[in-house]
């Protein structure tokens, strides 16, 4: 049902529907003009005008300099982007997160960074008894696990300071880092090995395992993590499992456009 003609919750709030039907006319066509907007829309010139300037400020649109018309702005695209790769990387990975899973016998999980956080956007249960649970939908301190250490690491000095302006970090647990300093020290090891290690630093009782995976231009696009209880990883368990992870990393980025 087109969106303009279905019954209008009560609750809806008039200017920021407004907008977002107005957004929604980029699906039809390139360019859309201010005259045209208003008489699609039945709102005024001043209102139109009003909806694409702030758009503007924001780079939803962007003004063609010839026509005067307004475009779709990079911020627009780029989350559309980013809608859309974040979806391709969950499909192509599930699979590999299967074989990882049964690998290492251990839950595996898929995360992005947000900012300062890492988001988890699938997981792969372990079917043994003792294990960690999914985390889909879950947000936790990038600096506190180990797939946003492994993220973190493929940052340029200027981005982990602009991520990270003042020296002090919120940790977690008892075992979480708690200075940027000290995160420099251990995003230069994950940078050696390949991979980062979290030692109950999110939660107390779990250590992970994890390895950023990248499209084929290089870009870091998330990373592969698995999980498990603190009680039995040791060394032993972290060389084993970071071997796997590594590997399905590598696949993964293979594979991602």
């Amino acid at each position: 049902m087109d969106p303009d003609l279905s019954p209008r919750p009560s609750g809806l709030i008039g200017a920021v529907d407004n907008v977002l039907r107005l957004l929604r006319l980029f699906e039809e066509r390139e360019l859309l003009r201010v005259n045209e907007v208003s008489r699609e829309m039945r709102l005024s010139r001043s209102t139109v005008h009003r909806m694409f300037a702030t758009l503007s400020h924001h780079r939803f649109v962007a003004q063609d300099e010839h026509s005067r018309g307004y475009r779709a702005g990079p911020v627009l695209v780029d989350i559309g982007l980013a809608v859309v790769q974040n979806m391709d990387v969950r499909a192509l990975s599930y699979g590999a997160l299967v074989r990882l899973r049964d690998a290492t016998r251990e839950t595996v999980h898929l995360a992005t960074l947000r900012g300062a956080e890492v988001l988890f956007v699938e997981s792969v249960e372990s079917e043994q008894v003792l294990k960690t649970s999914s985390r889909v939908g879950w947000t936790l301190p990038a600096h506190a696990t180990a797939a946003g250490k492994a993220m973190l690491a493929e940052l340029t000095e200027r981005e982990v300071v602009a991520l990270y302006p003042t020296e002090t970090l919120t940790a977690p647990t008892e075992r979480a880092l708690t200075s940027v300093a000290a995160l420099r020290e251990q995003l230069d090891e994950v940078r050696l090995r390949g991979y980062a290690v979290n030692n109950a630093e999110s939660e107390n009782d779990v250590s992970a395992v994890g390895a950023v995976v990248k499209d084929r231009q290089g870009k870091v696009r998330a990373a592969v993590v698995v999980t498990g209880p603190r009680s039995r990883a040791d060394q032993g368990w972290i060389e084993r499992v970071s071997t796997a992870t590594m590997r399905t990393a590598k696949e993964l980025s293979g594979l991602i456009v």
